[in-house]
């Protein structure tokens, strides 16, 4: 680390400091506003009718009103340059000499102490995620699935107790998912939301669907179905003697056999009357 040089003691206190306290001498604007009150009481100002004969006195009495103001204003605003000249150059000395380098040098403190302490930050979030790898037995579970709000200043413990308490929380859930009929469906939907009452819900209501899905289609298929009157029939007495079905079918397939177990399938089809054609002239 650098070694910090000490600079000589200065009391900033008295960095500034006001030698003469400015003062304004403004006795006169009373008389002067009585003046001004008695000469538009002179002037009649009230009773001015707004006539084109009226319309030159009328004229006269405004610019003499204005005269007097613009006196009395120019005198305002010399006052006020002479007061803030002063301090508009200490303004730009102060800027200058103090708080751009204050400014500049705070910003670098700043940028040195941030540094540091992400790198603080950072150490303390990988220390805590590989904690959260070690005792997470469950794939789907992430490590930003728990929202952590991980800060220099909270315990590495009170963070591992949320981890901890939230491991936990997955496991019961799922132990109580094995428990309850479409677990399948449950479990799948519960893996995205990490919510147990959100995945049963969702279930739910999915079979609900499936269910009304089925009996409409059960309805739509019965009310196409033709009817069919059944006539009365004598109901047959069953019969002793077996039915021999004389229909001829033709079949074809490929047998792998020996030679000599091809010679008997051959001798027996001959036997039974059975007709076949054969690709194999080796009799």
């Amino acid at each position: 680390m650098n070694e910090v040089i000490e600079a000589d003691v200065i009391d900033v206190s008295k960095s500034i400091v006001v030698t003469r306290e400015p003062t304004i001498v403004y006795e006169m604007l009373k008389p002067i506003s009585e003046s001004i009150a008695a000469k538009i009481v002179a002037l009649n100002i009230e009773s001015l009718e707004p006539t084109e004969a009226n319309l030159a006195e009328i004229k006269r009495t405004r610019t003499d009103l204005k005269k007097d103001f613009e006196i009395i204003e120019s005198a305002r605003k010399m006052a006020k340059e002479l007061i803030l000249r002063p301090y508009e150059l200490l303004d730009e000395q102060y800027k200058k000499l103090i708080a751009t380098p204050f400014a500049t040098a705070d910003a670098k403190l700043k940028n040195l102490i941030d540094e540091v302490e992400t790198e603080i930050l950072t150490a303390k979030v990988n220390s805590l995620k590989t904690y959260f790898q070690e005792h997470n037995a469950f794939e789907f579970v992430r490590f930003e699935d728990l929202g952590l709000k991980i800060i220099k200043s909270k315990s590495d413990k009170a963070i591992k107790d949320e981890i901890d308490a939230y491991l936990v929380n997955i496991e019961t859930a799922i132990n109580t998912i094995e428990t309850l009929t479409d677990k399948e469906r449950i479990l799948a939907k519960f893996q995205m939301s990490k919510d147990l009452n959100r995945a049963i819900s969702e279930t739910n209501q999915e079979a609900q669907r499936e269910e009304a899905i089925k009996a409409q289609n059960e309805a739509r298929a019965a009310a196409n179905q033709p009817k069919v009157e059944a006539a009365e029939e004598k109901p047959k007495e069953p019969s002793t003697e077996p039915e021999i079905d004389n229909t001829v079918y033709q079949a074809s397939f490929t047998v792998f056999a020996t030679r000599a177990q091809l010679k008997k399938l051959k001798e027996f089809m001959q036997n039974e009357g059975v007709s076949y054609e054969s690709a194999d002239n080796r009799n």
